[in-house]
């Protein structure tokens, strides 16, 4: 699968952009601030209907507009293509079409275009609270479980009407146990999937650990969750007069988290900037395959500003590994040009190299034929 063309409008930075790309690799060079990150943004957006950065669409739509609007033509298989569009005006409806169809519920399309994004934000998966971490397994789990993210979404509003219950004079003792039944059946669903989840990324982490690394250093990862002990229903039962008290529900998954560790230590404490930056590509590359084996398709790749903090052996090793071991269509972004020459002289297949500035792309490739033409 590969994004062959995309048209945006009113997207950050970016007033107006139409272009094609190469099913290999596409590289966007430029200065901080021209809008290779937007770009990458917009792609991400297509797939999973909301900013990779955590903001909200008012905050995405370009300065002095109203509505910002993105579309996406992939080819999936040979021959067949799937025609993405989106429109948003925040404050109102946000549409998506599939195809000229609208969607009834965005839920549906998360996972059709599966997308992973290395970015600088990612540092948040180290240094910041659980709640980030519950995202990213949300975010992996909603591309290749169907109903994961309705489930999640259910359990979520379920844990609200708890609370409000707990805070209450006292309500029906009917209604909470019906709602501590939905809220059961829902926690064990999601814990089963996080469970599995992280089995499957642990040792998939160490492999890419030790590629990118030459096997210096022994990570590992590790789910830790109260449903771990029990299942919710008895965790429940158990903290009621707690949680009477607390006036809110003080087990369940909503206290999941994740931990990562070095050596045997916490990542965070006792990793270096360099030996962060490795894991959390470690754990990249490792949601990468895990899609590809479930969803039997490899995800488009997005590398934002990846060499930052990276010595040249590891940027190497990242790079050859990524167009050797099938990973498809790739978007590399870096504000250095010479580095960017440098490192995609030494890999082969196809590519396409643009020049980012003030929102506008420009392919060197086809500005360099027009340049010979006028000559």
């Amino acid at each position: 699968m590969h994004l062959v063309r995309l048209l945006i409008s009113d997207f950050k930075n970016i007033a107006q952009a139409q272009l094609e790309f190469s099913p290999g690799i596409n590289v966007l060079y430029g200065d901080n601030g021209e809008g290779k990150t937007n770009l990458l943004d917009a792609i991400y957006y297509l797939s999973l209907c909301k900013s990779a950065l955590s903001i909200r669409d008012r905050e995405v739509v370009r300065h002095n507009a109203q509505t910002f609007s993105l579309f996406g033509e992939y080819d999936v298989t040979s021959g067949l293509t799937e025609k993405i569009s989106c429109s948003v005006t925040p404050g109102t409806e946000k549409t998506f079409q599939r195809n000229g169809k609208k969607y009834e519920k965005l839920s549906l399309h998360v996972g059709l275009l599966p997308v992973v994004m290395v970015s600088p934000q990612d540092t948040t998966l180290v240094y910041g609270p659980g709640e980030e971490r519950r995202k990213y397994m949300n975010f992996l789990l909603s591309q290749t479980i169907p109903d994961y993210l309705l489930t999640v979404m259910e359990y979520n509003k379920l844990l609200h009407q708890r609370n409000r219950w707990l805070k209450s004079d006292g309500g029906s003792q009917n209604v909470l146990e019906a709602i501590d039944a939905g809220l059961s059946v829902r926690a064990d669903a999601i814990h089963e999937h996080r469970s599995r989840l992280c089995r499957l990324l642990g040792p998939q982490v160490t492999k890419y650990y030790n590629l990118l690394s030459s096997g210096k250093e022994q990570v590992d990862l590790r789910y830790d969750s109260d449903l771990n002990r029990a299942p919710m229903k008895e965790l429940l039962a158990r903290s009621f007069e707690k949680d009477r008290v607390l006036m809110y529900t003080s087990v369940g998954i909503q206290r999941d988290d994740i931990y990562f560790s070095l050596g045997g230590h916490a990542l965070k404490s006792c990793g270096s900037q360099g030996q962060q930056k490795t894991y959390l590509l470690a754990l990249k590359l490792a949601q990468f395959a895990l899609i590809k084996q479930m969803k039997e398709v490899a995800p488009i790749l997005l590398l934002d500003d990846v060499f930052d903090k990276l010595d040249a052996q590891r940027v190497s090793r990242l790079l050859h590994l990524v167009v050797e071991d099938g990973f498809g269509q790739i978007f590399l972004t870096d504000s250095n040009k010479v580095r960017i020459e440098e490192i995609i002289q030494n890999l082969g297949g196809s590519r396409k190299i643009f020049r980012v500035k003030d929102g506008g792309f420009t392919n060197e490739e086809e500005a360099g034929k027009s340049i010979e033409r006028h000559h």
